[in-house]
């Protein structure tokens, strides 16, 4: 059955010069995006980012419907034969993280099925030819990754994405590919095999219609969404000019962390990675702790409830002071005057310590002298 909604919604996308973020705007106002059409060009201008013109495309679209409805029932048709699924921005089931970004797509096709654990991912890219040092380290990253039961995202193109898919799957884990083509178009055609998998171990996922080819100018767009849907976004290998490094642009912009792989200084392929560490753009990543670590506020509730909590270790050496301190803590704030109390150490040797811990990442302060762990 069609959701009126979705019908009216994709007029939306049809209007030339209107864009996502103008939608946004003018549905989270609205709400009903039927209603739009109906709107006068003085409601329409009182809309952030309208202006007289934009707001003229929407009145003359509310008077040609049947140039749009031709086109949806052709989508629709489409979507149905070929078991196509779609969700939009306002619906339950899209993407949490991707929901946040400035730019998020009104509307995502996707085959396979999509997870709400989608907001527990992380997203690994990188060069289309990798070394056999980068399939080594992409294959043992990605792997413990797996068995934790993190997702991945990329975007199934050669190289580093693919094989990203190929470790997850096997691992029975969940994956998502993210295209610069319809969901319905596989490319590159190698990877037709790795595809089914990929839509039985989580889902196919593009912003392009059902049939839109594989365009050059859809892939850097398209990366904003692999960055935008996962907690943050992995590089493993790229040239300078690499495409990684778009989508380490988009992840920067959206406040999403960056991790990079450390390559070897006279190669190519990490010319990228390696500068992105050395601007102090990226994490140095040399084990999957390293990710855990930094992610480990937003990943805890997931391993807890997956019941891998136990998994998320501390991988730092302390002290005797800190691991007195360490052990005194835990997922409640405690207060500095609790601290001190247990450990019987004064409150500044308790302070200096609970620093150190907070500057290796595994405590954290809150405000009124409170300390959590992280």
């Amino acid at each position: 059955m069609v959701s009126e909604k979705f019908k009216y919604l994709y007029f939306l996308t049809k209007i030339k010069n209107l864009g996502n973020i103008r939608i946004k705007n003018l549905v989270n106002q609205f709400s009903d995006p039927e209603e739009i059409f109906r709107l006068s060009k003085n409601q329409l201008r009182r809309v952030e980012g309208f202006d007289e013109r934009t707001s003229d495309s929407i009145i003359h679209a509310g008077k040609s419907f049947s140039e749009y409805e031709q086109k949806f029932q052709l989508l629709w048709k489409t979507l149905t034969n070929k078991g196509i699924k779609y969700t939009t921005l306002f619906s339950d089931d899209y993407p949490k993280n991707l929901k946040k970004i400035y730019d998020a797509p009104v509307i995502l096709y996707y085959l396979g099925e999509l997870s709400p654990n989608d907001k527990f991912s992380i997203s690994v890219v990188g060069t289309r030819s990798p070394t056999i040092y980068g399939k080594t380290i992409c294959e043992k990253i990605v792997g413990e990754l797996s068995k934790l039961g993190i997702m991945t995202i990329s975007g199934m193109a050669r190289g580093i994405d693919s094989i990203v898919h190929q470790v997850s799957t096997k691992n029975n884990e969940k994956t998502y590919a993210v295209l610069g083509s319809g969901v319905d178009v596989i490319y590159p055609p190698e990877n037709r095999i790795l595809y089914e998998k990929i839509k039985n171990n989580g889902a196919v996922i593009s912003e392009y219609e059902p049939g839109s080819d594989p365009d050059r100018v859809n892939f850097p767009k398209r990366n904003r969404i692999i960055s935008g849907i996962g907690l943050g976004t992995l590089i493993i290998e790229t040239p300078i000019k690499g495409g990684s490094l778009i989508t380490a642009e988009f992840a920067l912009d959206q406040n999403k962390e960056i991790f990079a792989i450390p390559g070897n200084i006279s190669s190519r392929k990490s010319d990228g990675t390696n500068e992105l560490i050395k601007k102090g753009s990226a994490k140095l990543v040399m084990t999957v702790d390293d990710i855990l670590n930094e992610l480990s506020y937003s990943l805890k509730p997931f391993l807890k409830k997956e019941g891998k909590e136990n998994e998320l270790q501390v991988s730092v050496e302390l002290d005797i002071f800190e691991k007195k301190l360490y052990d005194v803590l835990n997922d409640e704030p405690v207060h500095i005057d609790k601290i001190n109390e247990i450990t019987g150490l004064s409150i500044s040797d308790c302070l200096v310590g609970l620093l150190s811990l907070e500057f290796k990442n595994l405590i954290k302060q809150l405000p009124g002298k409170y300390f959590v762990r992280m």
